[in-house]
């Protein structure tokens, strides 16, 4: 080929960077989103940001602005500037449908703000693109069971520990609360076994058992379960809670026992005192029940309508106030 006919070709292509090395701006754009990138890895997200107006002056290429949204997202978050990682995260999932990465990090903003009916879909989304993702299963779980959706949450907070291999005490934690709000006793068995060989020595696992026990309406067995828990977390609630199962497990005169020091200490303490109401009223005390009612109407709403059941001699439903 002649030299002015080559010549002709190559000026026919366009400028000479752009036909060597790519356009002068996606050059420009590359280097600035390397400084970015650097920036956001050692933690200093102010140059990152500060970097982001000038890279994007450039109109570089998607790929190196999905790239970008990541660190610029990051680090809205981590700046406390919710709002303005919201915006772009919505602005990314619409231009980079197939990332799962912003609709997971718009996610957790909704699920940490508590807009759980908002981080549903998003959650959903990113498991269908990724089924064995670890925390949008557990997250996933968090917004159901905040939303009061205990069956499914049940469904994903049982994906998420087995990915983890049930090593994760918080999330076997978490597990744990929503089976027994669910009232899946069974369950919630299962999972405080699991708890336990995950984190030794912790009082939770055999407070979750006592729980699901006294849930079964088994009071014989969760009794020690629970003072298994007092004796690794002595507690006064925890305490108050072992002489209500005596008291719904049939032994009365053992719940006054239990509750009297608690009345000692307290007097006025209306959990003690609607215990101890109730055990006299069993026992056919009702005129000296009647002082400890009137004592445990001015607690919290449960023992205030335990007591107002068994004043208005309506004890049925006070026994059940008292399982549920």
């Amino acid at each position: 080929m002649r030299p002015a006919l080559a010549l002709l070709l190559l000026l026919a292509a366009g400028p000479a960077d752009a036909f060597l090395f790519g356009k002068a701006s996606d050059v420009k754009a590359s280097v600035i989103l390397a400084e970015m990138r650097a920036a956001h890895e050692r933690g200093d997200c102010p140059a990152a940001t500060a970097l982001s107006e000038t890279f994007l002056a450039q109109k570089p290429p998607a790929a190196m602005r999905e790239e970008a949204y990541a660190y610029m997202g990051d680090c809205y978050e981590r700046g406390g500037l919710t709002d303005k990682a919201i915006s772009l995260y919505k602005l990314a999932i619409g231009l980079y449908p197939g990332n799962p990465r912003f609709s997971a990090r718009l996610a957790g903003i909704y699920n940490n703000s508590g807009f759980y009916s908002d981080a549903v879909p998003l959650q959903l989304e990113v498991l269908r693109l990724r089924p064995d993702d670890v925390e949008a299963n557990l997250g996933l779980a968090r917004a159901y069971a905040a939303l009061g959706f205990y069956g499914r949450a049940k469904t994903y907070f049982s994906r998420g520990v087995v990915l983890k291999e049930f090593s994760d005490p918080a999330a076997l934690k978490e597990y744990a609360v929503c089976l027994l709000r669910k009232r899946d006793w069974d369950e919630a068995l299962f999972i405080a076994g699991k708890g336990a060989l995950a984190q030794p020595g912790s009082f939770y696992w055999p407070l979750t058992r006592a729980r699901a026990q006294a849930g079964r309406g088994d009071y014989h067995k969760a009794l020690p379960e629970l003072e298994a828990a007092i004796k690794l977390q002595p507690s006064r609630q925890l305490r108050l809670e072992r002489a209500l199962y005596l008291l719904l497990g049939g032994l009365p005169r053992r719940a006054i026992a239990a509750a009297e020091p608690e009345l000692a200490a307290d007097p006025k303490d209306p959990l003690a005192s609607a215990v101890k109401g109730m055990a006299l009223y069993n026992l056919g005390e009702k005129g000296a029940a009647a002082v400890y009612f009137e004592a445990a109407r001015a607690g919290g709403p449960f023992t205030a309508k335990v007591a107002a059941s068994f004043l208005d001699k309506k004890p049925e439903a006070a026994v059940e106030a008292c399982k549920n």
